[in-house]
């Protein structure tokens, strides 16, 4: 089973960078994601967490694993030292900075090969006029050798997605912040 990840914005708070201490650290940082490689020139930016306009709690929640970055996973101290050793296949941890901790975003650089994905009843998204990749489109987990987060190039890399097992290990160490879509399998 195979599930597209996204942000718990009504259970827990949301993520927000320091745009400026970003900029200051790493002026020639871009979001834009090309599943390519950070590591060297990362210097860990501040960050912090919101209220935002979609959450429905009344105290303080804060995730245990959120996104940032065009659906780069960013995980707490819990759960980096939960979940490190089976994410470190998919990509490279690179360091944010909250409050007093350390947490650290999975850029995730694997991005499962067109012979993994089955594409006989994608639909085409556009969005405002903005062409957004496609969607029906199912995948073969097979081909994800031991790897329990990717990226497919069928939405211009801007989610993650997670396999069974690394939703299992997500519900079993009773980790926030996250929703898991079902979606089908080739």
């Amino acid at each position: 089973m195979i599930f597209k990840i996204d942000n718990d914005y009504t259970s827990t708070y949301s993520l927000l960078p320091d745009i400026t201490d970003l900029a200051t650290k790493m002026p020639h940082y871009s979001q834009r994601y090309r599943a390519k490689p950070r590591l060297d020139n990362w210097v860990a930016p501040k960050a912090s967490f919101f209220a935002s306009e979609n959450y429905d709690g009344q105290d303080e929640q804060i995730p245990d694993i959120t996104t940032w970055a065009l659906g780069n996973l960013v995980l707490s101290p819990k759960a980096y030292q939960v979940l490190k050793d089976a994410l470190a296949t998919s990509g490279e941890f690179l360091p944010l900075i909250i409050g007093d901790d350390t947490y650290y975003m999975l850029n995730t650089l694997f991005v499962i090969p067109e012979e993994g994905i089955n594409r006989s009843q994608e639909l085409e998204v556009v969005d405002s006029g903005v062409h957004m990749g496609q969607k029906n489109v199912l995948f073969n987990e097979t081909i994800l050798e031991g790897r329990c987060v990717f990226k497919t190039p069928t939405d211009k890399l801007s989610y993650s997605y997670a396999t069974e097992a690394f939703k299992r290990m997500y519900t079993e160490n009773h980790l926030t912040g996250l929703t898991f879509e079902k979606l089908g399998v080739k």
